[in-house]
């Protein structure tokens, strides 16, 4: 049973079925992806290299220190502030070893290095697509409209242009969510509820997964879920955000257990060694760090080190509430998820430049929708997998949303990009919203529209790029 599918819509599934032939099937996704990674490159060549104050690229000069370091010497930078090797030497290191590895093969060029972040970009795109096909396989539809909405959002494609560690990270998260489905949805075929019979084979509609799910007893099963804190780790690696995974990972673990044995114990021993493995993987990161810096996060130090950086305070040291303040973040914020550029003149105070306010108003209409049709949704019926994996899915997005709301109450930073870690929940909340909103007679038509209209949002942002 595909994820919450509603009443009376057998007609709708025709209907989608019936548009995206096998052999459409077989070439749509590849070409969205296609036409993902050549608009990062577009804008990889329409953006001038290595400015740190250009929000499409943000930090990028500082980031590309710290490969060219690493390119250079192959071992770790000590973080000293501005100094040294720059701002950017407090990151984790596993983003600036893959990077290393380009820039070494292209000789240095920044634009090459910028392909990693494309190739990270395009992953996450897929992932959109293989989780919207895992979640409702009888409505390929839905997965190609969720896919264009990551595909194509702008300051997505941006960041996938970008030197710097953001793209990787939210490859892995999208990795660690898309892993945790496939686990939940596999042990929910080959274990189902007592009063339910036991599915024999898969829907034909839905994709295959590597052999998952198809036998290898409990120790299979274990070792398909070690696959996770591996991932969790990799992502600690990557980027101090990692963290927010830890407990997604942990309550993820938890519910399977219910759901495979109606007892916690086996997902809170499970939960156990996912820890160690995790910490077996980024632990000597953090201890680094306390040895050097006597702070396994660095948040002190960060603190210390961009003391002289805008703060809250000084918005409210010129007068203006902790409301107003809260209104300009979430304005900007919410432009720049969307899309916000750079130009040489604001490349030294980092100022954002947005599109047109009418723009924005339309996008803030259309996300609107989507909440609204969500929620509806939420009302439908849908397997006990599928609601486990929507509420983790929502953690993610509630972790990032709380992370973020805890920076800007001390830096102003209102940049949509730390949201993107939530990107695949983003675009399937997104798609699963739009889809309960639109009235069943125009809803492929509909759905094929949103995307063009994300792509012609991508592709018009082109022009405001140099």
């Amino acid at each position: 049973m595909g994820l919450l599918m509603p009443r009376r819509r057998s007609r709708e599934v025709h209907r989608q079925q019936g548009l995206l032939t096998p052999s459409w099937l077989s070439y749509a996704p590849w070409a969205i992806l296609t036409a993902h990674s050549l608009l990062a490159i577009a804008y990889n060549l329409a953006t001038p290299f290595g400015n740190n104050g250009y929000p499409n690229t943000p930090d990028e000069g500082a980031h590309f220190q710290y490969v060219a370091y690493v390119a250079r010497e192959w071992r770790l930078p000590k973080f000293e502030g501005y100094a040294g090797v720059g701002y950017e030497a407090h990151q984790p290191p596993l983003y600036y070893f893959l990077a290393a590895a380009v820039y070494t093969l292209a000789g240095g060029e920044g634009k090459a290095v910028r392909l990693l972040s494309t190739l990270c970009s395009a992953g996450v795109v897929w992932l959109v697509w293989l989780t919207l096909r895992r979640l409702a396989p009888e409505r390929p539809l839905l997965a190609l409209t969720g896919m264009g909405f990551a595909a194509f959002l702008p300051m997505h494609i941006a960041i996938g242009s970008a030197v710097g560690n953001d793209a990787l990270t939210n490859l892995l998260f999208a990795a660690v969510l898309y892993g945790v489905l496939v686990n939940l949805s596999n042990t929910a075929e080959l274990y189902p509820p007592p009063d339910l019979p036991r599915q024999r084979g898969r829907n034909p509609d839905s994709l295959p997964v590597d052999g998952e799910g198809q036998g290898g007893g409990k120790g299979g099963e274990y070792l398909h879920w070690l696959r996770i804190p591996l991932l969790v780790g990799l992502t600690m690696l990557t980027k101090a955000t990692g963290i927010l995974l830890i407990p997604i990972m942990l309550l993820g673990v938890l519910l399977w257990g219910w759901l495979r044995f109606r007892s916690l114990v086996p997902g809170l021993s499970m939960g156990f060694l996912a820890l160690l493995l995790t910490l077996s993987i980024s632990g000597w990161w953090l201890v680094r760090n306390y040895i050097l810096y006597g702070d396994p996060l660095l948040q002190r130090t960060f603190l210390e080190v961009f003391a002289g950086t805008a703060k809250a305070q000084d918005f409210l040291n010129q007068g203006m509430t902790w409301g107003q303040y809260a209104r300009l973040v979430a304005d900007w914020t919410f432009r720049s998820f969307w899309f916000a550029y750079g130009v040489p003149d604001t490349a030294r105070t980092g100022l954002p430049n947005f599109l047109p306010s009418s723009v924005y108003y339309g996008l803030g209409a259309l996300t609107l929708g989507a909440a609204v049709g969500f929620l509806l949704r939420l009302r439908e019926p849908s397997p006990a997998w599928a609601r486990v994996w929507l509420l983790l899915a929502g953690l993610c997005l509630l972790l990032t949303l709380i992370s973020f709301v805890l920076f800007v109450r001390v830096f102003f930073q209102t940049q949509g990009r730390y949201f993107y870690p939530a990107l695949l929940p983003i675009s399937v909340f997104w798609v699963l919203g739009w889809e309960q909103l639109l009235p069943e007679r125009y809803r492929p038509t509909a759905l094929l529209g949103l995307t063009g209209l994300m792509f012609a949002l991508a592709l018009g942002c082109v022009r405001y790029l140099g």
